[in-house]
């Protein structure tokens, strides 16, 4: 298949979705050649959606971070706009898992390398002011190193219609934080309730959320039981049965519904004296 860059050469179709297909290239750079993610999106309405593109490349285009999938560059073609980005090639925190849920779950060190990862990304976007808007285990890929990295940050819900509310435009509903599940603004603390979602889901190995609900569960249904279980906070018993009470009380503070009592992002740096060391070691040892 031509991608319309003659230095691009395709290997495999890694997604797929609304917005158009991801693709796993070799890039030829001078006489040297390296593997990239390139993401395809098919403009349906280019008079509308392209400034929407642009926008979300240009803020992409200014992150630098070991815990953000970097920017390479992009190019248009036949009505498309291709995001050329790093390859990240170890899978995503989904394949995590699935592969450690039938183990009892992930083991406690490499549960706090993803957690410092994780938190020291979202720290970095947050003081940029960006908001992710979908975390989810599908965005979260792992590198060679198996590290943590930050991907897709919305440009994938450029083909949603203007008339749809907020929560079926942004994120995904068992990873939504309930404000903007009832129509409210995403802030930085939405992004907190997914990522302890997901560090739940590390844990236990599936959302705390899932057993209440079918397959075809409608969207006031989900948000019923998200309200249920998590108001005033996420009952997370179940983590102390397989790791240290930390991870627990982690949870516990950032799955809460009331977006006032949620923990903010700097609190939970302090929250346990060997997780603030490990994380203040690592800001040593970033290599840009």
């Amino acid at each position: 298949m031509d991608l319309g860059d003659a230095n691009l050469r395709p290997l495999s179709v890694l997604g797929s979705g609304s917005f158009g297909r991801v693709f796993l290239c070799l890039q030829r750079e001078g006489c040297r050649q390296r593997k990239v993610c390139v993401k395809r999106i098919i403009m349906r309405n280019a008079k509308t959606e392209l400034p929407l593109i642009k926008e979300e490349i240009y803020i992409i285009s200014q992150l630098r971070h070991p815990h953000i999938v970097q920017f390479i560059r992009h190019f248009m073609h036949a009505g498309t706009v291709n995001i050329v980005m790093e390859y990240a090639p170890n899978g995503t925190m989904r394949n995590v898992i699935e592969r450690t849920r039938s183990r009892g779950g992930l083991e406690q060190s490499r549960l706090l390398r993803y957690f410092t990862d994780m938190i020291m990304g979202l720290e970095y976007l947050h003081i940029r002011h960006v908001i992710h808007r979908d975390i989810k285990p599908e965005n979260m890929l792992l590198d060679a190193n198996d590290r943590v990295k930050y991907a897709d940050f919305g440009i994938s819900n450029i083909h949603t219609p203007a008339k749809q509310l907020p929560w079926q435009v942004i994120g995904t509903p068992l990873y939504m934080a309930p404000e903007i599940m009832c129509g409210g603004k995403c802030d930085f603390k939405s992004d907190v309730w997914s990522l302890g979602l997901v560090i739940y889901e590390l844990c236990i190995g599936r959302n705390p959320f899932i057993m209440l609900l079918d397959q075809n569960a409608r969207f006031d249904q989900v948000h019923s039981v998200i309200k249920g279980m998590s108001r005033p906070k996420l009952d997370c018993q179940l983590m102390r049965q397989r790791y240290d009470p930390i991870w627990r009380r982690i949870c516990e503070s950032m799955v809460v519904y009331d977006h006032e009592k949620r923990i903010c992002l700097p609190d939970l740096f302090c929250m346990d004296p060997f997780i603030t060391l490990t994380i203040y070691k690592q800001y040593f040892n970033y290599k840009y």
